[in-house]
């Protein structure tokens, strides 16, 4: 039996980059939508332990690209989960 050890490493390198891309992704539509965040009267962003409910509204771009980051990752969850089972094709 042959063992083929390149495939092996190229689908365990291709693995671990889709996941890494997937994690970026959802921290950054994450973070996308943190923008916005309260501010005290001083103008500065507050401490954690002073933050309140979200007094800041977070910009319609930041929104869009927050969609899109999660649209994304969905998107490659559900071709990951295609590929895996045999009767979806």
């Amino acid at each position: 039996m042959d063992i083929d050890f390149g495939a092996i490493g190229t689908v365990a390198g291709v693995g671990f980059v889709a996941a890494v891309g997937v994690v970026l992704l959802y921290t950054l539509g994450l973070r996308l939508l943190g923008t916005g965040q309260p501010v005290d009267a001083g103008g500065d962003h507050t401490q954690y332990a002073e933050e309140t409910a979200r007094s800041g509204k977070t910009p319609p771009a930041a929104l869009v690209g927050a969609g899109v980051c999660f649209a994304v990752c969905i998107a490659a969850v559900l071709y990951g989960i295609w590929m895996t089972i045999p009767q979806f094709h």
